[in-house]
């Protein structure tokens, strides 16, 4: 074994005394709010430092390849990130951002590998870098989860404050990437902790305003979308109604394309060959219409600077000249942009659909307001960048499932609180649309979802708090009688029945023997045989949680009787779990205060 070095052991010793210092303080309020802070801190610089991998892996591979070259960019880019994840970072491949978060925080008790702090900054810089048409958000909601999770781990704090630094991590991480603190903070709310409760409130917010600080005083201002709007007509409410239904409509397409291209390409089996094909069609699509390369925030500045010729410079289409060009050429790339996406991460790219869904969501909003113009005239008072925003808004909420995130999230970016009202009934009206067709479509639904409720309480229970032992056993051949005498003599509402080679077959339940009681003349005729129920499941006890969390119905379901080393020591208590939710629930800081 090689030996420590210095720098490392100094690092042990520095995390040994920290670790002192949060285990002596007695108000555990401020801990939480000094570590939120320093989260915030830490995010920043990584949003800082993904930005600038970002900026300087495009310029690079832009001055490095002549213009006519510019489709083998992404073929490139995507079988470098297939090499790293098959060779560096093959054990980070599978975590794929939020939903991976979610998982992490349900089913590993909110330990995230400390590796993902940087793996995912490189994999996701190589390929939107070189063209990927995808989002670094998934980056950096990947790396503040896992400073959170790692900086909790290493000054020893129980899940609950591991999970709570996740939500502030994750807070950070958008807020500083989009300048959009209220936005950060609603998104960690909304989809990566379980619910709201008044002991998240401080921390969120410092974590977000933090990160944003920081990445605003090295970076500057930087607003994602350069314009904003000034105010809103009521007159045009009908529009926005309609907005809302066309923003429902692109993310379901949006959604299909993802799938599609996954479908299509994984049937290649090889990612080398699916980074090749994948990474070939998106950069003939590229070279065809350039407007597609990387997250496509450019096209979405220049539609909100009237500079509506600029999205298809250097295309194919430049040159056209026919009657609705410019709806025509929208048209395109707004189908053409969900496609881009689904090769890019289908072909093993890493990425986000976060970014996808804003410039699509735009891109429509732009679309129908110049199908509104071209119907109805110009004399109508229509602002086009309202328009978009509100499509960027609607297909957000129901891309991510975070509608409360896109209202404030465009409003935040774009500086443009004048249609926080519009922005409500829009995102309303898609997402609510959204739903009414998945819940009479299931195959449509998609499987990200929300942390449940059920999982995040099973994570914080000690398992010996619901274990009921059990110290007895009767055998098929016991009458009623000796079944009488064993519940009476132990405190259990069931007892395992065993056979002639003492393997457990079933259980009694008390309640079932009480029903009985009554019929003395059974006493001796019944036996445990008939009585007992096989609608039981035995678990080792190491596995137990991981087995409750995968499936919390397992305890509606069935009695379950946990064993260690295929000895029976004890049965779940169905009385005893409800109760712990109970205490739980009725908290009014159930999720981080004890």
């Amino acid at each position: 074994m090689p030996k420590n070095t210095p720098s490392i052991t100094k690092l042990r010793k520095l995390r040994v005394k920290l670790r002192k210092i949060v285990s002596r303080q007695k108000n555990k309020n401020i801990t939480v709010i000094l570590l939120s802070a320093l989260v915030g801190l830490i995010v920043g610089l990584a949003a800082i430092l993904i930005k600038q991998i970002i900026y300087a892996v495009e310029n690079y591979a832009v001055s490095f390849f002549p213009g006519y070259l510019f489709f083998v960019l992404p073929m490139i880019g995507l079988l470098l990130v297939t090499f790293l994840n098959g060779n560096i970072f093959k054990k980070l491949v599978a975590f794929k951002g939020m939903q991976h978060v979610i998982q992490a925080i349900e089913n590993h008790q909110s330990f995230i590998n400390i590796r993902l702090i940087y793996a995912k900054f490189v994999t996701a810089g190589i390929t939107i870098g070189f063209g990927g048409s995808s989002g670094m958000e998934a980056a950096i909601v990947t790396s503040g989860a896992s400073i959170g999770s790692n900086l909790g781990k290493s000054l020893g704090l129980n899940y609950q404050l591991r999970t709570l630094l996740i939500g502030c991590g994750t807070a950070s991480g958008i807020s500083a990437m989009y300048n959009a603190p209220i936005g950060g903070f609603l998104f960690a709310l909304e989809v990566i902790l379980p619910e709201f409760t008044p002991a998240l409130l401080i921390p969120l917010l410092i974590a977000s305003a933090t990160g944003k600080i920081l990445f605003e005083m090295i970076m500057g201002e930087n607003l994602r979308f350069d314009a904003h709007v000034e105010a809103f007509s009521y007159e045009s409410l009908p529009y926005v109604v309609l907005i809302g239904f066309v923003g429902a409509f692109t993310a379901m397409y949006m959604i299909k394309t993802y799938g599609f291209c996954y479908k299509i390409l994984s049937r290649l089996n090889n990612p080398y060959l699916m980074a090749l094909i994948g990474g070939g069609l998106l950069g003939c699509l590229i070279y065809i219409f350039p407007a597609l390369y990387g997250e496509g925030y450019v096209s979405i500045n220049r539609l909100l600077h009237g500079q509506e010729t600029e999205v298809w410079k250097n295309s194919i289409f430049q040159n056209l000249n026919i009657p609705f060009q410019g709806l025509l050429i929208l048209l395109v790339l707004l189908l053409l942009r969900p496609l881009s996406t689904g090769l890019s991460l289908s072909a093993g790219g890493e990425g986000g659909y976060f970014a996808p869904s804003l410039v699509a969501g735009g891109i429509s909003g732009y679309l129908l307001y110049k199908v509104i113009i071209a119907v109805s005239g110009p004399h109508l008072d229509l602002e086009g960048n309202t328009f978009i925003f509100l499509g960027m808004a609607a297909t957000f909420a129901c891309v991510m499932r975070a509608p409360v995130t896109a209202i404030f999230l465009i409003a935040d970016t774009t500086q443009s609180y004048a249609i926080i009202v519009p922005l409500m009934i829009a995102t309303t009206i898609a997402y609510t649309f959204k739903n009414y067709i998945d819940a009479h479509h299931p195959l449509t639904k998609d499987s990200h979802g929300p942390l449940q409720m059920e999982k995040f309480i099973l994570n914080q229970i000690n398992l010996r708090d619901i274990i009921d032992p059990v110290d007895t056993f009767v055998y098929t051949n016991y009458t009623l009688r000796k079944i009488i005498e064993h519940f009476s003599n132990h405190d259990h509402a069931i007892i395992p029945v065993l056979n002639s080679q003492n393997e457990v077959v079933g259980i009694i339940e008390l309640k079932k023997v009480r029903e009985l009681m009554k019929n003395f003349e059974q006493y001796d005729s019944i036996v445990a045989e008939q009585l007992l129920e096989k609608d039981f499941l035995q678990i080792e006890y190491a596995q137990l949680r991981n087995e409750l969390i995968s499936a919390p119905e397992l305890i509606k379901r069935n009695h379950v009787l946990v064993k260690r080393k295929e000895n029976t020591i004890g049965y779940v208590s169905k009385y005893k779990v409800l109760n712990m939710y109970n205490q739980y629930l009725n908290h009014p800081d159930r999720l981080f205060v004890k």
